[in-house]
């Protein structure tokens, strides 16, 4: 008893360390490019209501992701360490979901939370655009943890069908968060959409003599068909792709575009790939037997289908950003992490291998979390200074300003500072955002080592 009870406390202190650690390098990322354009027309919005308005003005000429773009208009009406605090709390609760997706584990396991926080530290695709910058993180980071909280609430229906109580009330939760996890993210949302097929196919394949019907599963699905459909159906989607270039046409773009996507796929999450193809082939050799194999690990092989289904449901777009692919990589880790499970200890040299892996992964992501932290500090700082003598000079009424670029030295994959830097010439579409937010007629940049205001 008191094993376990030290194991919960030991879980805790995890969860509450990897809290912790977001939520620094949360508060040492900065509002940058397309937060300043947001920021700068929700704060004119007045309301609430405003905040609507606008949301359908841009689904009616940019983009169907409403639910993500609401959330940040929201939180872009208050002090950024609010969206800090909250955007820690997110990141906790993705993984924490991904731990309840995953069969078969002990209770309270260490190890597997541990890994879930590693893979996605280590491999969430451009996690510095997708999980701490404002806007990147309320598309994606939050659009996959509304679509994987829908998913884990469909499940643990699934696993409890005859006991499930108070129907209505389950009708009415799984329609509504189906609607949400439907409006997301095209592709990402298309996957969960796909993932709650499969679970429920199989869930009436295990079960043929069962012929009661279950309105939840029709309310949760048809939640998720009726989000995703006002996603990809908005008016907004047609003005962007008519300002989309394709070099090809026909079948040729197809192809192309299945050359995009295959190197994507490998670019993002080739050594993922291959960790889960070496934990196949050992749970293989500890099944003995392919039937078994399925059977035993079904979980990890349908999290791996909706993963590559995610990425290549990317063919229909023509030039897909490297973050659409978060929520994929969100997919695979699971399924990574499930075979991770399903590989049986019993043999020393298996307890010693998956020891040895989040091992030596700690000590990875230790030097690399202090470097990237030095570095973002560093950047932070330089943002920070940019920012208070911005203000200053808007204050003063002038109307055409001068600032340092970054300094060339502190660039890390946790940071997209470099990327949303200003440049030299005021017609760059970031020096408008800057001038645009501030308030200047123009912004210019200049080398730092040619700087001396400050």
């Amino acid at each position: 008893m008191k094993s376990k009870k030290n194991q919960q406390k030991l879980f805790i202190m995890t969860v509450i360390i990897s809290a912790v650690l977001i939520f620094i390098f949360n508060m040492l990322t900065p509002m940058m490019s397309d937060d300043l354009f947001y920021a700068k027309e929700a704060q004119s919005a007045g309301s609430f209501v405003g905040l609507v308005q606008q949301e359908y003005h841009q689904y009616m000429t940019w983009s169907g992701r409403s639910v993500s773009h609401l959330i940040l208009r929201c939180f872009l009406l208050g002090d950024k360490i609010i969206f800090n605090f909250f955007n820690s709390f997110v990141f906790v609760g993705l993984t924490l979901l991904i731990y309840l997706n995953i069969e078969r584990r002990k209770k309270n396991d260490v190890s597997v939370y541990l890994l879930i926080n590693l893979l996605i530290w280590m491999f969430g695709v451009v996690f510095r655009q997708t999980v701490l910058w404002e806007t990147g993180a309320c598309n994606y980071l939050w659009g996959s943890t509304i679509i994987l909280a829908f998913l884990t609430l469909y499940r643990f229906c699934l696993k409890r069908v005859d006991f499930i109580k108070h129907k209505i009330i389950w009708v009415v939760l799984l329609f509504v968060s189906g609607i949400a996890a439907g409006w997301c993210n095209e592709n990402t949302s298309g996957g969960g959409i796909l993932m709650s097929l499969l679970l429920t196919g199989f869930y009436f394949y295990d079960n043929k003599g069962s012929k009661k019907k279950k309105w939840w599963m029709t309310a949760g699905i048809a939640g998720q068909a009726i989000g995703f459909l006002f996603m990809i159906l908005a008016p907004g989607n047609a003005v962007r792709a008519l300002a989309q270039e394709e070099e090809h046409t026909g079948l040729f773009a197809l192809v192309s575009r299945f050359q995009k996507v295959t190197l994507a796929v490998r670019d993002n999450f080739l050594v993922l790939l291959i960790i889960g193809m070496l934990l196949v082939i050992i749970v293989k050799y500890q099944k003995q037997n392919i039937k078994v194999l399925w059977s035993d690990c079904r979980d990890g092989f349908l999290w791996g289908i909706t993963f590559l289904a995610t990425c290549y449901a990317l063919i229909l777009t023509p030039e897909p950003m490297p973050r659409a692919y978060f929520g994929a990589g969100i997919f695979l880790i699971i399924a990574v992490i499930q075979f991770y499970v399903h590989v049986d200890e019993r043999e020393t040299v298996f307890h010693c291998l998956k020891a040895g892996i989040i091992s030596v992964m700690c000590l990875i992501m230790f030097f690399t979390y202090m470097e990237s932290g030095a570095n973002l500090a560093r950047i932070y700082r330089e943002y920070h200074e940019r920012d208070v003598y911005l203000t200053e000079q808007a204050a003063n009424g002038v109307q055409e300003v001068t600032v340092p670029m970054l300094r060339p030295d502190f660039e890390t994959k946790y940071s997209d500072g470099y990327n949303s830097d200003i440049k030299e010439s005021p017609e760059y579409w970031l020096n408008n955002a800057y001038a645009a937010y501030y308030g200047f007629d123009s912004v210019s940049g200049v080398p730092r080592e040619d700087w001396t205001e400050y």
